[in-house]
């Protein structure tokens, strides 16, 4: 790893000694004497600067100007017919990479020059990664964006390590942009606090170039309605509004309407959360900010302002599965409206359902709950086939049904939140302490639910009402859904009330 820019490099005099007085061998005494050496001798290179004015950086090309000793004087006619001065060395073994950024949204026209000029040098044994929109990458609140396309650099040069070149996909990936050119441009003038003429007094204002990175980069597919998304940084002492519409997002300083969500926050904070420094859901619930008017819209704050859901999506491979909890219930359903009717039948209907679930795999991503439900299940079967007392395998069914939930509740990641996570940006969601006190709690609720439809269901089946049994396990779940259903949005809506 060489910085050219912290080296000794004098430029080139242009006085040709190392071609004739002191043939291979540069006059001036510098960094560049060793690093010829290692130039010389090395079997890849890789090219790494940002584009300065149209070009390379000026200590970059007097590198490349001091490098004439590895040429021969005389001249020689290349395959295209143009002119050169041969390599002093063999250097077909040389592979050569150029990586490069810029802060603007397209190569053309701005690369044109530099390209051509290391084509030319180092014709087919040039691979390239070039990445517009490098203003983005010092931007902490894209860090998601940047860490994406990142990524597909990586895979580049795991290819390249493999295979001395990229893939065609991996090109595709590397060659689109972290943003629409119009996304970009608001980004980056927002990132340089450059406010436009009509806010010219705003230009210094910190929190106001925020507000104008939220806004631009608000994703109108998320859109249902008008919101009105009111920030007050108490820090500050200052109130903007986002007005997020069908086609874009506008921010106001001032003749404010009515708000559909408050979050006042300080500055400060709010910055961290952004950059991801803090968890926005922690902050929540140890009272550091909190949020008026419609908490749906805190639940949709990835989808209108996540880095992943306003960039320009990269097409996978196929999409990521998802788990699906009627995987779940379907085994421990057969079970109980077939067990009744014909217990032979319903043990072996739940037997075979059981067996069907690894085969599911291919289309959910099954959790470790489907897996133990289908032992449960396949154990309570082959109990009815030989004969087990019928009241006895239902009541149980219940009560290790209702364990199950109890039990996910000691562990990091309660049952609900396995299947919920889905509506919550996946597996992501498992780091938000909200999501998981909330689901933590309607586990608990449905494990108590279960485990009293056990013990009554023991009292029904024996009573002169055993025919309603099954009616009453029935509409007690059915409302516990309605509750579940209420809770999971207005327990979060009152802890971000503080």
């Amino acid at each position: 790893m060489i910085s050219i820019y912290q080296a000794d490099i004098g430029h080139c005099r242009g006085c040709f000694a190392c071609w004739k007085k002191t043939p291979g061998q540069c006059v001036i005494r510098d960094d560049m004497t060793e690093l010829t050496r290692k130039y010389i001798t090395a079997d890849l290179i890789l090219w790494s600067f940002p584009l300065y004015y149209f070009g390379m950086p000026s200590k970059m090309k007097a590198f490349l100007d001091r490098l004439l000793p590895t040429n021969l004087p005389f001249m020689t006619v290349n395959e295209d017919g143009a002119s050169t001065h041969p390599s002093r060395y063999d250097l077909s073994h040389q592979r050569h990479v150029l990586i490069s950024t810029c802060g603007f949204y397209a190569t053309e026209n701005n690369y044109d020059a530099l390209l051509k000029q290391f084509e030319i040098i180092f014709g087919q044994g040039l691979a390239r990664i070039i990445c517009p929109e490098g203003e983005l990458l010092r931007v902490p609140q894209l860090a998601f964006r940047v860490a994406e396309y990142l990524s597909s650099v990586r895979k580049a040069g795991e290819e390249f390590a493999l295979h001395g070149s990229f893939s065609g996909k991996t090109k595709a990936r590397l060659s689109q942009l972290l943003y629409p050119p119009e996304t970009f441009m608001e980004m980056a003038n927002a990132s340089w606090g450059i406010a436009e003429p009509a806010h010219s007094s705003l230009q210094s204002d910190q929190a106001y170039n925020f507000m104008r990175q939220m806004a631009a980069i608000y994703n109108p597919s998320g859109y249902v309605k008008d919101i009105v998304l009111e920030m007050y940084f108490t820090d500050l002492d200052r109130t903007y509004q986002l007005l997020l519409g069908k086609e874009r997002c506008i921010v106001k300083t001032g003749d404010f309407t009515r708000y559909t969500t408050r979050i006042e926050t300080s500055f400060e904070l709010w910055k961290q959360i952004s950059e991801g420094k803090v968890g926005g859901a922690e902050a929540m619930m140890k009272k550091r900010y909190r949020v008026l008017g419609d908490f749906a819209t805190m639940l949709k704050m990835d989808e209108y302002f996540g880095s992943k859901s306003a960039a320009v999506n990269l097409k996978q491979d196929r999409e990521p599965s998802k788990s699906n909890m009627s995987v779940l219930l379907l085994q421990w359903i057969i079970l109980w409206v077939l067990l009744p009717l014909a217990p032979a039948w319903g043990g072996a209907a739940g037997i075979v359902s059981c067996t069907l679930v690894p085969l599911l795999r291919y289309r959910f991503q099954l959790t470790v709950y489907d897996t133990i439900s289908g032992v449960l299940v396949s154990a309570l079967g082959l109990a009815a086939l030989f004969s087990v007392d019928e009241t006895l395998l239902i009541c149980l069914s219940y009560l290790l049904f209702g364990v199950l939930w109890l039990f996910s509740c000691i562990r990091k990641i309660p049952l609900t939140a396995d299947y919920s996570k889905n509506s919550y940006g996946g597996d992501q969601a498992f780091s938000n302490p909200l999501f998981l006190k909330t689901n933590r709690i309607l586990t608990l609720a449905w494990g108590v639910l279960y485990l009293l439809l056990a013990g009554g269901s023991y009292f029904l089946l024996r009573s002169s009402v055993a025919s309603y049994t099954g009616l009453i396990n029935s509409v007690a779940p059915a409302l516990l859904g309605v509750f579940t259903a209420w809770f999971s949005k207005w327990y979060p809506a009152k802890v971000a009330r503080g």
